[in-house]
This record gives structure tokens, C-alpha cells and sequence, in this order.
């Protein structure tokens, strides 16, 4: 407890301290031209010189922002478009990066350019044409002071009596491998406006050492047509369905349907949105271990929305908020509930020079409500829980696709029934790849 608290000020102190100008993630050079950029935002000459700093020093999305600035004060700059577009070709943005090629092919550039501009849109096109491929492979081991999730005080409610859990059934700590793979292919209709195919699975599963009836498999995939818009807003409509296994049984099976819209507010600069909406049936397995939990079998409905952005160079926030609804056919095993969270991101200088690490700050609170008791437990209290999860975490890169990571984590759940109350600590080490 003592490490995770001096771990946690650290993180939360390098989270906080203003960056010095010699130890800038980018360089001097990076931010004497930024400071030359905003001293006079109208300044063109400035601010493409600072695009051009920024992309050698590897903030591409740096550089995105500043000419697309430049075209708010004058939109006839053909390299201004040029460059977007190869920035938005670098960053994996194929739509956005042929409507700029098609607009500097506009301006009649000299024929060295045009032929490069053609190249990248033959680029693109023989992407489109092949379909893409993306995904990313985490692997860690993890530690946990209670991985069954379980109360840490054997004082319970049964049958509505006050009642004593035995020693077995209280928290324990255990090690567990943990992997999580996603895989996504797109594939370009080759529509104006731009139009895909998208597919996407998900897996997530851990192998704990001593608890085995905890083992966790989940399986997600997701598929279905994205249309991008002028302006880049993006609305993807999908089909949904999930597989997960507890212990060495299925737990549930899910199907359903849903929509995600992501884009940028008008004027905004580098600020995000997004919007999910998904309505799933879930079907749980009964087994020996639980054989009343197909009472939990219903509709599922959530929906959630966020903001993200850099309000400085050398930070990354992310907000959100979500809903969720489960109609079980057991009242006691339905409910409402809502979530909050935020996400801090910090680009660091790494101590031996070189590629520049990543802290991490990240919490989330959430509240659920049931719609009757559970005479099992209460026959006169409907449970209520509230939630905090914080963490802290680290990434250090060695190669562009390939890092390092290393998380710390405390969750705390309180409820108005003693046996859903909990408290666990983490700690993991892994690496993550991604291409």
C-alpha cells in the first residue's frame, strides 16, 4: 500500500509539473517555434514554419492543427493542402487525406508535384482496393490483492439476517497472465462521400494462478458500413455480438445492433465528439456454480458520449459519460445505472533521451440502482452500489508500433448491502504492439 501511494504521487506530480523549456518532449526547437506561432496567430509564414518543426518532431496532429488554421485566414494555399494531405496520409486518415490531394490537384501544381500528388492517390486507392488492416496485441501479468472480487468483511446479509462468510469465500489476492488482441479490417467502397466496411473483434482473457474458477474470456465483434462526411464527421451504424466464458463455462452470449457518430464541433480546433447508442439481448448460462443465473437474461440498452482534445501541446484529455439499462427477467437482477470518467495523457522526456514516454492518469465513478430486492439477500433493500476506479500507468516505447507498459489501479465499490461491498489494488507489467 505504501509503494502504490508513493507510485500514485509521483505519476500524479509529473502529471502536474509544468514541462521546463530545455526538457520539452519536442525540442527547443519545437517550442520556440510555437511560441513565434502564437504571438501572432495571423502570421502564416510562422505558423507553417512551426507545421513544419512539428512534423519533423513527430506531432503530426501539431501540425494538422496549425495549417488547418492557416486555411481559416486564407483557403488558397495549394502546399497548404498538399501537406494536409500527406500529414492526414501519415496519420491513417485516407479520406481526408484524398480530399486534400484532389483539392491541391486543383491548383494546377508543376508537374513534380502533381505526379507525387497522383502517387499518393494511387496510394490510397490500391489501400481502398485491397482493404486495410489494423489491430494491436497486449500481453501483461498482473497482480491483484483481491482478484475474486469478493468482500473483505465477512459480515453479509442472508435472507434479510445478518450472517458470517467463511474464510473461503473472502477476498484473495492472486497473479494472473492477462492478453487482449483487436483486430479491424476496412474496406473502401470507393464512394463520394467516403464510404467503408468496417469489422472489428475484440478479445480479452486472463489466466489467473491460483483461482482458476475466475479464468475470463470475452469475445466482441462488430460490423457494418461507416459513412465520413464533408467535414469528417463519421456515422457507423454496426451489428454487435458477444461470447464470454468464467471459469471453465460459457457466462453469456449476446447479440444486438447499435450506432456510433464521431466528428469535430465547427470551430473547435482539435476537440472531438462522439456518440454511441447499442441495444443488446443477453442470455447467461446456467451451471453448477450458478444455477439460478439465467434470471439475468434481458435486454441490455447503453448509451454514451465524450469530448477529447489537447488543450496544450503536451497534453491529452478525454471526458465521457454513459448509461446503461439491463431488463432482466428477475427484477432483483435489473437495473439502471450511470458512469463518468476522465483520461490524462502526458508525453514526458524519456531519461536516456530519444522517444518520449506517456503517463497516464484515468478515472471513472458509477452508480447502479436495482429495481427490487433480492429476498435472498435483503427482502426490504434494493441494492445500490457506487464505484470508484482510478489509474495510473506508463508507457515507454522502444520501436513506433512497440511499448512498454506498466499500470497501477485501486477500485472501490460501496453498497447499501455489506456483501457487494469490495476494495482491490493492481499492479501490471506487459507490452503492447500495434500496426
Amino acid at each position: 500500500s505504501f509503494c502504490s501511494c508513493v507510485l500514485a504521487s509521483f505519476l500524479l506530480a509529473c502529471l502536474a509539473a509544468p514541462l521546463p523549456a530545455e526538457a520539452s518532449p519536442y525540442g527547443a526547437e519545437y517550442d520556440a517555434a510555437f511560441r513565434a506561432m502564437m504571438e501572432d496567430p495571423t502570421d502564416l509564414d510562422a505558423t507553417f514554419a512551426f507545421a513544419v518543426i512539428a512534423r519533423r518532431a513527430g506531432d503530426l496532429e501539431g501540425a494538422v492543427g496549425a495549417l488547418e488554421r492557416m486555411l481559416i485566414f486564407n483557403p488558397d494555399l495549394p502546399v497548404v493542402h498538399y501537406e494536409l494531405a500527406r500529414l492526414y496520409a501519415a496519420l491513417g486518415s485516407t479520406e481526408a487525406a484524398r480530399r486534400y490531394f484532389q483539392s491541391a490537384l486543383r491548383y494546377e501544381p508543376p508537374p513534380k508535384i502533381r505526379a507525387e500528388i497522383e502517387a499518393g492517390i494511387a496510394r490510397l486507392d490500391e489501400a481502398a482496393r485491397a482493404g486495410s488492416w489494423s489491430g494491436s496485441v497486449s500481453l501483461a501479468l498482473r497482480y491483484q490483492t483481491n482478484a475474486n472480487s469478493a468482500p473483505d468483511d465477512p459480515e453479509v446479509r442472508v435472507g434479510g439476517i445478518d450472517a458470517r462468510l467463511a474464510d473461503e469465500f473472502l477476498d484473495e489476492d492472486d497473479t494472473a497472465a492477462v492478453a487482449s488482441v483487436r483486430l479491424a479490417h476496412r474496406y473502401d467502397l470507393g464512394r463520394d462521400p467516403a464510404a467503408f466496411i468496417v469489422s472489428e473483434v475484440t478479445a480479452y482473457a486472463t489466466r489467473q494462478s491460483e483461482l482458476k474458477e475466475n479464468d475470463l474470456e470475452i469475445v466482441t465483434a462488430t460490423a457494418g458500413p461507416e459513412l465520413v462526411r464533408p467535414g469528417g464527421t463519421l456515422l457507423r451504424p454496426f451489428l454487435r455480438a458477444d461470447l464470454a466464458r468464467l471459469g471453465d463455462t460459457s457466462f453469456y452470449r449476446s447479440v444486438g445492433a447499435g450506432v456510433t457518430v464521431r466528428g469535430t464541433p465547427p470551430g473547435s480546433g482539435n476537440l472531438r465528439y462522439f456518440f454511441d447508442v447499442a441495444a443488446l439481448r443477453r442470455n447467461f448460462e446456467r451451471s453448477d456454480r450458478s444455477p439460478a443465473l439465467d434470471r439475468r437474461d434481458g435486454e441490455n440498452w447503453r448509451v454514451g458520449a465524450g469530448l477529447q482534445g489537447a488543450p496544450s501541446r503536451a497534453l491529452r484529455v478525454a471526458g465521457s459519460i454513459g448509461w446503461e439499462r439491463q431488463a432482466s427477467e428477475a427484477k432483483s437482477e435489473s437495473y439502471s445505472g450511470g458512469s463518468m470518467g476522465v483520461r490524462i495523457q502526458r508525453p514526458v522526456p524519456g531519461p536516456f533521451g530519444g522517444r518520449q514516454w506517456s503517463l497516464l492518469a484515468a478515472g471513472q465513478v458509477s452508480l447502479r440502482r436495482y429495481d427490487a430486492p433480492d429476498a435472498t439477500i435483503d427482502p426490504d433493500h434494493q441494492r445500490r452500489d457506487r464505484t470508484l476506479a482510478l489509474t495510473l500507468g506508463l508507457a515507454i516505447p522502444f520501436t513506433e508500433t512497440a511499448a512498454a507498459t506498466l499500470e497501477a489501479g485501486r477500485q472501490w465499490r460501496r453498497s447499501n448491502l455489506p456483501n457487494f461491498e469490495y476494495e482491490d489494488t493492481s499492479v501490471s507489467a506487459g507490452v503492447r504492439f500495434s500496426f
